[in-house]
């Protein structure tokens, strides 16, 4: 593919991404059901909307390449595979000096460790807000300390580790 058509293709895609975003209310039950349930059949879900099969894979295509569903996937629980502890960290940022986006390649780097989950750039006192979850304190301890802790432009950490989780959902209320 030359330059040119990586071009064309990059502005078609923004092109999509463009289109109205659905905001009738078929629409969103849709979206609704698909965050709760995506594994259940055109069938079922057509009878939940009240609309044809056809009509439900037709919409679910078109945000699909809308980018407005952006994936699939199953949600695991954690603690049955031996994540117990789940923790939050502040980081603050130096400038690397030449970097002009130095908050957000210091974030990319982060993003990039295991047991990240999340990885925020932030506005105020603190630059990145980083979600993990390990095994324990002292796996947490040493992540902290020799992964994130060493990554050139980090100039200081906190770490707060949740005691109770209350809630925690991907979905989006729609309806």
């Amino acid at each position: 593919m030359n330059l040119f058509e990586k071009i064309l293709k990059n502005l078609r895609n923004e092109v999509i991404v463009l289109e109205k975003i659905p905001t009738n209310e078929e629409d969103m039950l849709l979206l609704e059901i698909l965050q709760k349930d995506c594994k259940k059949s055109l069938k079922e879900i057509a009878k939940e909307v009240g609309i044809p099969m056809s009509t439900v894979h037709e919409k679910i295509k078109r945000f699909e390449n809308m980018r407005l569903i952006k994936n699939y996937r199953a949600v695991l629980d954690e603690k049955k595979l031996g994540f117990g502890v789940t923790a939050f960290i502040m980081a603050c940022t130096e400038y690397i000096k030449g970097e002009r986006t130095f908050q957000r390649n210091i974030g990319e780097k982060v993003a990039s460790l295991p047991y990240v989950l999340e990885t925020h750039t932030l506005s105020g006192e603190w630059d990145l807000l980083i979600k993990v979850k390990c095994e324990n304190v002292h796996q947490l301890g040493k992540f902290v300390n020799e992964r994130i802790r060493t990554i050139q432009g980090i100039s200081k950490t906190v770490t707060m580790v949740s005691i109770d989780e209350i809630k925690e959902e991907t979905a989006l209320k729609l309806i």
